[in-house]
Parts: structure tokens; C-alpha cells; sequence
């Protein structure tokens, strides 16, 4: 039995791995995290930049750390189910306003613009990207997995999803330290609109699949 059990459970996992739906979902996943791992930055970027004050840093950690957290996650379930009617579509429209708003911050002339212009248009980017991540794993539900891959296809997820904390840091980081300054973040924000722009694609095949599946 214990011998039959192991292998009803490799042939489970070999036939997951052999569904594209699963690959999809985990690409998508991949996408955001890319996208969130780049939000850290945020702060070095103002601080240097635009010169924040240290009276504000405070102030933008706890709005950047707790109230985007508090407020997008809930925001992104229910226009993901409501709006959108699919968490799959919801996250090929946000990826693609994330995109957008961060391409253009980019080359933005920061030089001239207010301290407060520039912590308004990081948190939009930051709440766009949290409002993904609260709803990232949602689209497992859409593609119909039997019960008994259901195991295996989250953590095909969660292996393939959260890879980028592996490399992502390390990075960014490396890019800051061999550009300093502007360059530097803007380097920074194109490899982030990068990361969006394959979520979109994948995530627009991901919608048509499931489409076709339905």
C-alpha cells in the first residue's frame, strides 16, 4: 500500500506538471512577485531623489507597509470578483495599468516635481501590485484542477512564483550600486515594468484558456 500510495502521488505530480494551465498560474505569480520585490525601493528612491524629509519617511513606511496592505488586498478581491467576474482577467487589466503608470513615472522629470508628487504616484504603483499579490493564487481556482492535484499545482505555484525573492533583490541592489543615482532606479523600474508586461501576455493566455475551458 505504502509503495502504491507513492506512486499514485509521483504520477499525480508528473500529470500537474504536464498541465499548462498550472505553468500559466505559476507565470502570473512569478510576474507579481517580480513587480513587489522592486516596491522596496520606493523609499531609497524619494529619500535620494526627491530629498524626503525625514519627517515623511516615516509616514510613507507606515502608509507604504500597512495601510496599502490593509486597504488593497480587500480592494483587489472584490473588483476581481465583482468587476471582473475573474481574478485572471483582474490581473491582465492590472498589470497593464501598472505598466503604464510606472513607464511613465520613470522618465517623469523628477528633478522638478514635488516630494509629494512623487510619494502619490509610488503608491499608486504600490497599491496596484499589492492589490495583485492579495489575489495572485486565485486563478488556481479558475482552471479547474481535480482535487488531487490540487496539492501539487499550489506548490508548483508557490515554487515557481516566489522564485524572484531568490534573484530579485540581489538584482536591483547590484543595479543601484553599479548606477547610482536617477539611472540607477530608472533601471530599476523598467526591469519592474518588464516583469508586468510578461504578466500581461501571460496572463492574457491564461484568460483565453480558461475561456476555451469554460
Amino acid at each position: 500500500k505504502t509503495e502504491k500510495g507513492k506512486n499514485d502521488t509521483l504520477a499525480t505530480v508528473k500529470a500537474t506538471l504536464k498541465m499548462p494551465e498550472v505553468w500559466l498560474v505559476s507565470m502570473t505569480i512569478f510576474c507579481v512577485y517580480g513587480m513587489y520585490c522592486g516596491l522596496v525601493y520606493f523609499l531609497p528612491f524619494l529619500e535620494q531623489i526627491y530629498a524626503l524629509p525625514i519627517a515623511l519617511v516615516g509616514v510613507y513606511g507606515i502608509i507604504n507597509q500597512y495601510g496599502l496592505k490593509i486597504l488593497s488586498g480587500p480592494v483587489g478581491g472584490v473588483l476581481a470578483d465583482k468587476k471582473f467576474k475573474s481574478p485572471s482577467k483582474f490581473l491582465r487589466f492590472s498589470f497593464l495599468v501598472g505598466v503604464v503608470i510606472l513607464g511613465i513615472f520613470t522618465f517623469l522629470p523628477h528633478e522638478s516635481l514635488g516630494v509629494y508628487t512623487g510619494m502619490i504616484l509610488t503608491l499608486v504603483v504600490g497599491a496596484v501590485v499589492f492589490a495583485m499579490r492579495s489575489v495572485f493564487f486565485a486563478p488556481m481556482g479558475e482552471i479547474k484542477i481535480p482535487n488531487e492535484m490540487t496539492g501539487a499545482a499550489m506548490s508548483i505555484g508557490s515554487f515557481v512564483g516566489y522564485a524572484p525573492g531568490i534573484f530579485a533583490y540581489r538584482l536591483y541592489g547590484s543595479i543601484l550600486d553599479t548606477f547610482p543615482g536617477l539611472k540607477g532606479f530608472q533601471i530599476v523600474f523598467l526591469i519592474m515594468c518588464g516583469f508586468g508586461l510578461a504578466g500581461f501576455f501571460i496572463s492574457n493566455v491564461l484568460v483565453k484558456k480558461i475561456k476555451t475551458k469554460k
